[in-house]
């Protein structure tokens, strides 16, 4: 082991946080936590092209980054990225009542490990919590380890009911950038769905015409489910006269 003197730091410099559309997630931490938007920070490429939105957030040292980087966000879905801390219990509730006021869903009033726990979801479904700087008090016993809001680490692989799935589309003579901008709407519809953890749109690099799309469901009941989702109907009924009909859809299993 080195003895050599650690180098100091000073603190947190910046949170940067994956997004797939970042006008919405402005709006949201802005209306959610009240953040404000320093444009002079903006993030942009040479050709103007806008790739992140700085924040200053009250209560947080440093600033915070929201980055486009749809593939990243759509990835991290489920993910508690974030925990502020609140005083107590009386504090929790005056956040349940903001969220309410400005209609975003949100969790129950959770029962952690050491304090009460408030957990929100942004518009890419990454988590932010809230947890009580005081103790709730009740002994471990209490703990809700089976509340859907509450991360307990990864499942054992015999626990896992993940399933993926690949479709292929190719789109018909005249149709592909319609196809594409379809997908992508479809895209942004599905990643809203509660247990869908990836929804991925490509373009085939030899052939253009080809939209392929890699999705990741919860459960074999959450991708049933999706296909019968009113997004769904109306990419069938769009699609038909787009490509070749039917779409190729082949399963995955893991190689681990």
């Amino acid at each position: 082991m080195s003895n050599l003197e650690t180098p100091a730091h000073h603190g947190i410099h910046h949170i940067k946080l994956p997004v797939t559309d970042l006008e919405r997630s402005t709006r949201w931490y802005s209306e959610v936590l009240g953040a404000r938007r320093l444009t002079e920070l903006d993030h942009r490429r040479p050709d103007g092209t806008l790739f992140a939105v700085i924040l200053d957030v009250p209560g947080i040292d440093g600033k915070v980054e929201l980055r486009l980087d749809p593939a990243t966000a759509v990835a991290l879905k489920g993910y508690d990225f974030l925990t502020l801390t609140i005083e107590d219990r009386p504090a929790l509730d005056a956040w349940t009542a903001h969220l309410d006021a400005l209609g975003v869903p949100h969790s129950p009033a959770i029962v952690a490990m050491v304090g009460w726990l408030l957990v929100v979801t942004d518009p890419d479904g990454q988590r932010l919590r809230f947890y009580t700087r005081q103790p709730h008090g009740l002994g471990q016993s209490a703990v809700e380890f089976e509340s859907p809001w509450l991360g307990a680490g990864p499942l054992a692989p015999e626990q896992d009911t993940t399933v993926c799935a690949v479709a292929t589309m190719k789109a018909l003579p005249g149709h592909a950038d319609e196809v594409r901008a379809l997908m992508r709407s479809v895209a942004q519809d599905t990643r809203q769905e509660d247990d869908c953890l990836a929804y991925l749109v490509h373009q085939a690099k030899d052939a253009p015409d080809t939209v392929v799309v890699y999705e990741r469901w919860a459960s074999p009941a959450a991708l049933a489910a999706h296909h019968k989702t009113a997004h769904m109907d109306a990419f069938k009924k769009a699609a038909g006269s787009l490509v070749e009909w039917p779409p190729r859809q082949e399963m995955l299993t893991s190689c681990d």
